[in-house]
């Protein structure tokens, strides 16, 4: 096994792999093998540079996350407004991955891995959005970010804008508009 970094243009092809594999299969039918398979790469290679299958999963949805419009405007250390419109809009782009990484939170699979690592890292965005709020009387942060993180999870936004109906612009305004108006004094 050779100790050199991926290159990038290895490692995304690696990573696209995987979320392609992901996206079709699930996290259950995403396997290493197949994976390694697709990006030309050898399976060894993919374990070497990602340790085990849940890392390679975590790495995978990191990825997506860095190189989307969200990870953008987090970037910018927007307003809890714009960090919650972008974070709506990001929702569909990755709403077959991310239900299918909760679903193996739920089974036990790897996959779970990288559900907690991204759903943690985006309760810390929120929880950092509403540091410098003034918020209404019996919210502490800790709890804003909290109440924040469960109203916009994937699964809120399948069961309203897929099997309820309701478009995915009057998803956000209303849980921009519900959130804002609870929390903030």
């Amino acid at each position: 096994m050779s100790s050199t970094p991926l290159s990038a243009e290895t490692r995304a092809r690696v990573l696209e792999a995987a979320w392609e594999r992901v996206l079709a299969h699930g996290p259950g039918g995403a396997s290493v093998k197949d994976i390694a398979a697709a990006a030309g790469v050898s399976r060894q290679l993919v374990y070497f540079h990602y340790g085990s299958r849940a890392g390679l999963l975590t790495a995978m949805a990191r990825h997506r996350d860095e190189r989307s419009a969200f990870a953008r405007a987090v970037a910018g250390g927007g307003s809890l407004e714009a960090i919650l419109r972008a974070w709506c809009d990001y929702i569909p782009e990755i709403l077959p991955v991310a239900r299918a990484l909760e679903a193996a939170l739920v089974t036990g699979d790897e996959g779970g891995s990288a559900w907690r690592d991204r759903m943690a890292e985006l309760h810390a965005i929120f929880a950092r959005a509403v540091a410098g709020l003034d918020l209404a009387d019996g919210w502490t942060q800790d709890r804003a970010a909290d109440w924040i993180w469960a109203r916009v999870q994937p699964s809120a936004y399948a069961h309203l804008v897929q099997e309820r109906g309701w478009t995915q612009a009057e998803f956000t305004e209303r849980t921009v508009a519900g959130l804002l108006r609870e929390l903030v004094a």
